[in-house]
């Protein structure tokens, strides 16, 4: 019975010994948490976005013409201003005349002799044809004239012809614009001869509509596609209600013209796998100029919904992008995702591997990624800043 009441007694002791010391030697939780990686985390979540493509384009003129000579003389008289609008028929350049002017009237002349001679041999066969019924003349005699006179309309037809000719050429003298547009540098100066292995003695390029010519990939191809099949739409060139088409300048203002799509390839690019897309602007102020650089934009108008993340949530190793998570026991993970388009927010569509709830690691990446999984950490929730309407970028 005394060892029983000793044992008892010893044990109170202890017990108040631990409670007495329990908070000089264990620390308590608030200075467990605080020994605790702290790290910033958001919550996963689904969001409807209207996702807007963007792509590098290049733009092109609807049409682009060499002017060349297609004689050959001595240029007299330039008859533009080099980069000014031209009008399709405008005189542009002169070459000498007076050589192709003689050849003209030297080839009246033959013509007119040529047209004398028909006329000469067709009375002659009148008076044949006439004299041989009386029999006056003889079959052979008639077939001669007959001969003459089909020789005759040969020789006018022929005088004709070169008539014809020399008249091309005489007009070809006076070189005018094949098409409207602004018209560029000019080559030759007056004085050169010119002619038609010359090459190009200016180049007009038309100013409206204008081509933004661009290239998609594989997958950004089968993406607009998913995009456009949610509005029961189909990728075709024309207007397209579920597609709107702008054009972003270098500076990153928008252009005032909307556009639509007005041409897919055939086929991808053997080499870059891409398929080549053109869209096409009006030009009213020639805003748009042939070469300059910027982006096509290709507004969906039927919204979509996906779990979106930070770009700066994303990591990226060997094996591709993933994200670190905290569980519900507040324990690091590593999740690994796939990923789909950006958004112009900076935010990225996750396919496959976060769920909406997921708590997601937002910094101190550094020190995070020399933890392993399992590691306590302490969370600090961080509200995510809501987009109106995030657009994607180029892949």
């Amino acid at each position: 019975m005394k060892k029983t009441v000793g044992f008892v007694v010893v044990l109170a002791i202890l017990a108040g010994a631990g409670y007495y010391y329990k908070d000089r030697f264990l620390p308590s939780t608030s200075e467990t948490q605080a020994s605790l990686l702290s790290v910033d985390v958001i919550q996963a979540e689904k969001k409807e976005f209207f996702p807007t493509l963007s792509y590098v384009a290049k733009i092109e003129a609807k049409d682009r013409v060499e002017v060349r000579a297609r004689v050959t003389g001595f240029l007299t008289k330039r008859l533009f201003n080099e980069g000014e609008f031209v009008k399709e028929g405008q005189l542009l350049f002169l070459i000498e005349k007076d050589q192709f002017e003689a050849t003209v009237r030297k080839a009246e002349a033959n013509l007119a002799s040529a047209i004398a001679n028909e006329e000469n041999q067709a009375a002659q066969y009148k008076r044949a044809k006439d004299l041989f019924k009386t029999k006056d003349v003889s079959e052979a005699r008639l077939d001669e004239q007959e001969a003459l006179y089909s020789s005759a309309k040969a020789a006018v037809k022929q005088t004709q012809s070169e008539l014809d000719i020399a008249q091309l050429d005489l007009d070809y003298t006076d070189i005018k614009a094949p098409i409207s547009g602004r018209i560029g540098e000019a080559i030759y100066s007056v004085g050169s001869l010119i002619g038609p292995e010359s090459g190009s003695l200016a180049s007009i390029v038309s100013t409206s509509p204008m081509y933004a010519v661009f290239s998609v990939s594989e997958n950004q191809l089968l993406q607009i596609r998913d995009f456009l099949a949610a509005g029961h739409e189909e990728m075709t060139t024309g207007e397209n209600n579920e597609m709107k088409i702008s054009f972003i300048l270098a500076n990153g203002t928008k252009y005032d013209e909307a556009g639509s799509l007005n041409f897919i390839d055939i086929a991808l690019d053997d080499q870059m796998n891409t398929l080549k897309l053109r869209a096409s602007f009006p030009n009213p102020d020639n805003k748009l100029i042939a070469g300059q650089y910027g982006r096509v934009e290709l507004q969906f108008e039927h919204p979509q919904e996906a779990v979106l993340l930070p770009q700066v949530a994303l990591q990226r190793d060997l094996a591709g992008p993933f994200v670190y998570r905290v569980n519900d026991k507040d324990q690091l993970e590593i999740v690994r995702v796939k990923t789909g388009l950006e958004l112009t927010s900076g935010d990225i569509i996750i396919e496959e591997g976060i769920e909406p709830g997921d708590r997601i690691v937002m910094n101190n990446f550094q020190r995070v990624m020399m933890m392993p999984s399992g590691t306590p950490v302490h969370p600090v929730l961080k509200e995510t800043e809501e987009q109106d309407t995030p657009a994607l970028t180029e892949e």
